[in-house]
């Protein structure tokens, strides 16, 4: 499905979970997944989605949002004008107060994070997300793996020889680690930003969803 159809579906979607939300008291909660190249992000990410019944949000989709100005005012769709000033607020708030240092792009794509993340029942991969996002109301979760099981699942899925996998995942890692640190002032693999790190080595990818899902449901006891 052409990506711009597949956002719409998403959204579309995604907008019927909050409006069933809207009926429940508690506000429900949302999970960033901070994820090596060739630890599962995405693949984790869908498996708890489809576990818990929300919605999923890769880097591809966030990007597509923050282009999209007219998806970002679709999305807050079914607020009220008080709780999107607070949102507003947030955002403008963590501008101040973060490092947020690149062009109006980024401030789009904060502000896609922001929105999706604070409405809650998402599944966000990437884009700096739990970094963005509040940790009171999110599970931040990042997948680590040892470096030969990367470059094998890497050199599989792309169709590389080792070397090519290996030169590959070399620079994929230094991207990342400069993107999270130039425009959020932190390190990607630092354990304390995250309330779960798991290496995904050791475990099936659908272990690692049931683990995600579990912690979700142990840090915030009414979520859905």
């Amino acid at each position: 499905m052409p990506l711009t159809r597949r956002l719409d579906a998403l959204v579309g979607h995604q907008l019927e979970r909050w409006q069933a939300a809207g009926r429940r008291t508690q506000t429900q909660p949302s999970i960033a997944i901070a994820s090596l190249l060739g630890a599962g992000g995405e693949e984790i990410g869908r498996l708890v989605a489809d576990r818990l019944g929300y919605g999923l949000f890769g880097r591809d989709i966030v990007d597509e949002i923050a282009r999209r100005r007219g998806v970002g005012e679709t999305l807050m769709q079914g607020l009220d004008e008080r709780v999107r000033d607070r949102m507003h607020r947030y955002v403008a708030d963590a501008f101040r107060s973060r490092v947020f240092n690149e062009n109006d792009y980024l401030g789009e794509v904060v502000r896609a994070v922001t929105t999706l993340g604070r409405r809650g029942l998402a599944v966000i991969v990437g884009r700096g997300s739990a970094f963005i996002l509040d940790p009171q109301s999110t599970l931040r979760v990042f997948l680590a793996a040892p470096v030969p099981v990367r470059v094998e699942r890497i050199a599989k899925q792309r169709g590389l020889d080792r070397a090519q996998a290996e030169a590959f995942l070399r620079e994929e890692d230094a991207r990342r680690t400069h993107f999270i640190r130039r425009h959020f002032g932190a390190r990607l693999d630092d354990p304390l930003a995250y309330d779960v790190t798991l290496n995904t080595g050791l475990i099936t990818p659908a272990a690692g969803a049931d683990l995600v899902a579990e912690s979700l449901r142990a840090r915030f006891p009414g979520a859905a």
